[in-house]
């Protein structure tokens, strides 16, 4: 029997994401799996995977927003920005205060572009800049636009700074106590580093591999796995008439006259999930036109555009 659901996998210190991923297939007996945002191997925390046909829905959760608990080294920069890299340069960071810390940290609060780190998953020209990084090349990068909602301050023992980051997707922490470490002058690496959330999947509903096992043979696993439309419940919702879902599972555009009522003012671009009566999660769709527009459209007109049909037919 197929999972079509999602597993919030706590991730240890040490394997790899996709180690993670392949764990939970073999426990679950699942064909096919898939994460939500990759955790490198010394970091841990919340790593959510999607099974079997959830996996359909992974491009639309890779953006949600994370919350990380970060730990810093002051007066140390390594290669890799955090504590697995060659130490590149040493600098005396007895100097610096908590006042100078907690300025330093509030100073990256907004949006702004970062450049990523050489060793990550990054490609230019189809390569992962790790390899190159690997083989001793460095090359220019463009910065990415990111954003940090927040960071709180948690603390400062010695040259040790441990804090706490909502930031946007696509942000790397390393990079950020790296950038942190060039501001006060005398350089920086991460020395550890837990992924508190991923959108609504936090650390207290996480499970270890090993509960993940006994759930599996205790039977309480169906209560500690999510469904799909309880994972995209961030999206806006389109309600749709009932009689509409076999069209939409044909992969025939929605139409004015289909959608019963919207949760949000429509805007193009903006992803909704299709619910009927019946169905808590039928497709996801994209608006054609702005809510004005849509307004004055006749009922017959196509008003979304079909992105993922999510049930089968």
């Amino acid at each position: 029997m197929s999972l079509n659901e999602v597993v919030n996998i706590h991730k240890p210190v040490g394997p790899s994401s996709f180690a993670m991923v392949q764990a939970v297939r073999k426990v679950l007996n699942v064909k096919k799996a898939g994460h939500i945002g990759t955790l490198d191997p010394l970091a841990e925390g919340v790593l959510p995977i999607c099974l079997d046909r959830a996996t359909r829905i992974i491009q639309f959760m890779v953006g949600l927003s994370k919350v990380y608990q970060g730990t810093l080294t002051l007066g140390s920069v390594t290669d890799t920005q955090d504590q697995s890299g060659k130490v590149l340069a040493t600098a005396d960071a007895s100097g610096v205060t908590e006042p100078q810390v907690r300025e330093a940290l509030s100073s990256y609060v907004g949006e702004q572009g970062q450049i990523p780190p050489m060793f990550s998953a990054k490609k230019k020209n189809g390569v992962p800049l790790y390899k190159m990084a690997r083989n001793g090349v460095t090359i220019s990068r463009d910065p990415v636009t990111i954003h940090i909602y927040s960071i709180e301050f948690l603390g400062m023992n010695g040259n040790e700074v441990t804090f706490r980051a909502h930031c946007s997707s696509g942000t790397y922490i390393r990079t950020l106590c790296h950038d942190l470490g060039q501001k006060l002058g005398c350089g920086a690496h991460m020395s550890k580093l837990v992924r508190e959330r991923v959108g609504s999947f936090d650390l207290k509903s996480s499970l270890t591999l090993e509960e993940l096992k006994h759930a599996q043979t205790d039977g309480s696993l169906s209560e500690k796995l999510l469904q799909t439309d309880q994972a995209l419940s961030f999206m806006p919702e389109i309600r749709v008439n009932p009689d509409r879902v076999e069209s939409i599972l044909h992969g025939v555009a929605l139409t004015k006259s289909s959608v019963c009522k919207a949760s949000h003012r429509l805007s193009p671009g903006m992803n909704f999930r299709v619910t009927s009566e019946n169905n808590p999660l039928v497709a996801i769709v994209v608006p054609l036109v702005d809510q004005n527009a849509f307004d004055t459209m006749r009922p017959e007109q196509a008003a979304f555009k079909l992105k993922r049909v999510l049930i089968s037919n």
